[in-house]
C-alpha cells in the first residue's frame, strides 16, 4: 500500500465521484473517467480494510482460549 494514500480522502473522493455520476448531467467520456476513478479508489479502499482486518485479527488471535 502506498504511504500517501490516506483512506478518509479517497472515501471522500468516492462520495464525490458517485454524486457526480447521479446527477446523470455528464457526458460519456466524463462518466466513464469518473467510473474508472472510482473503480481505482474502491480496489485501494477495499485493499487498505483488508490490511487493517488483518492486523485487527492478529491482535485479536485466540491462543488457549485467552486473547494473546
Amino acid at each position: 500500500m502506498a504511504k500517501d494514500f490516506n483512506f478518509t480522502k479517497a472515501l471522500s473522493r468516492l462520495e464525490e465521484i458517485v454524486q457526480k455520476l447521479e446527477k446523470q448531467d455528464l457526458d460519456l467520456e466524463e462518466s466513464v473517467n469518473l467510473l474508472a476513478e472510482g473503480l481505482t479508489l474502491h480496489k485501494k479502499c477495499q485493499d487498505q480494510l483488508k490490511h487493517a482486518q488483518s492486523k485487527i485479527d492478529k491482535l485479536l488471535s485466540v491462543k488457549g482460549g485467552e486473547l494473546k
